[in-house]
């Protein structure tokens, strides 16, 4: 399930930086400071995967709605920062026997750069997601729900040498 989830944190990774690098390049050709109002954006959203958490592993399809927040700036010195927020609101998952999961998510990426050089530079992508599987027995020692943490920050200084680079991913049963 770790293997589909990050399948799937790889594809929204890559939108979120797609939406990002847009966002920078209209900041980028603007001549004062800018400070954009948050723009909200809420889609239907279809999700499948498998819990690895319970034996034998089930599948389950959900159904929801993904919001993103999305907000951007421009100082006058050149300093454009970037903030991205996705979270799942109300979805809901079963599965093909019946059982019923209950799915919390949430990611935020931060962007900040100087222009044109882009230095300094930091970048926070932080995401946690649950699945949560109701009517738990207990018969499971380590758990029958899903829940993984990801954390990942980069930091370049004004020199262009990087000062922090650092990365933690605690994925486990519960």
């Amino acid at each position: 399930m770790a293997a589909l989830l990050r399948r799937g944190a790889s594809r929204r990774a890559f939108f979120v930086l797609a939406a990002l690098v847009l966002a920078a390049g209209a900041l980028i050709g603007a001549t004062g400071a800018t400070a954009d109002p948050a723009v909200a954006t809420t889609t239907p959203f279809t999700f499948n995967g498998t819990n690895t958490c319970v034996f034998p592993a089930e599948d389950f399809v959900g159904t929801g709605e993904l919001h993103f927040l999305i907000s951007a700036n421009l100082s006058t010195g050149g300093m454009v920062q970037s903030h991205l927020e996705t979270n799942l609101q109300g979805l809901h998952a079963v599965t093909v026997s019946g059982k019923k999961y209950v799915v919390v998510d949430t990611s935020t990426q931060t962007l900040v750069l100087d222009t044109p050089d882009v230095a300094p530079f930091h970048e926070t992508l932080e995401w946690i997601v649950q699945f949560i599987r109701q009517g738990e027995d207990g018969t499971l020692l380590g758990g029958d729900d899903f829940y993984e943490h990801f954390l990942a920050h980069a930091t370049v200084n004004a020199n262009g040498i990087v000062t922090v680079d650092d990365f933690s991913d605690d994925t486990r049963c519960q």
